[in-house]
Parts: structure tokens; sequence; C-alpha cells
């Protein structure tokens, strides 16, 4: 589920290389492997660390559904919740998941490179 949205990010980043770029570096001399690890990753990193965020996320809204099939984690608490009608321990679950998502979000995107 939430694996294609940091592949598709990855490829866009990487085929969004300048080509004034990947020139420069053919005209240096380097390979194809120098070129993907030197300059083509590198200029794609923002976008790498957006699909990386975006897995975060999709990763802990899919938490109450797995818990519907029985998966032990976060979503537990929400599922019972929601089975009781206990309307304070779905809100307190529901922003325990949501805080580990601004936090993970935070904690990530601090690592872009100050931005």
């Amino acid at each position: 589920f939430a694996i294609p949205a940091p592949i598709r990010l990855t490829q866009l980043g990487v085929s969004s290389t300048p080509t004034a770029l990947l020139e420069a570096g053919r005209a240096f001399g380097a390979t194809k492997s120098q070129l993907l690890w030197k300059i083509e990753l590198p200029y794609a990193l923002p976008q790498i660390m957006a699909g990386l965020t975006q897995t975060i996320m999709l990763s802990l809204s899919m938490v109450v559904i797995a818990a519907l099939v029985a998966a032990d984690g976060l979503g537990g608490p929400v599922l019972r919740a929601l089975n009781t009608a206990n309307i304070a321990l779905g809100f307190e679950s529901g922003l325990c998941i949501v805080l580990i998502a601004i936090v993970l979000d935070r904690f990530f995107r601090s690592s872009e490179g100050g931005k």
C-alpha cells in the first residue's frame, strides 16, 4: 500500500535532473553509476525524503485497518474504542497516532538540509 509513493517520487526526482548537470558529469568522464550516485540521487534527495515521509504517513494510516484483521499494534486501542463506543479512548488513541506521525515527519524533514 505504501511502497508505490517513494518509488514514484524517487523516479520523478532522478528523471528531473537537469541535462546540464548530466552533461557536465559525462564531460568529466563519470560512469553511469557515478552519474546516479554523485549527481542524480543527491539532486533527487528532496523528492526521496518526501517519499519517505509519505510512506510513514500511509503506514500509520493503515494501523487501524490492520487492527480490524487482528493485528497487534497502535490500532488496537482505536479498534477497542470503536467497538465499545468509548469516545475518550478513541480520541486519545487517535491523537497518539497523529502525534507519532507529526514527530516522525518533523524528524525526517529536519534531515533534509535545514529546510
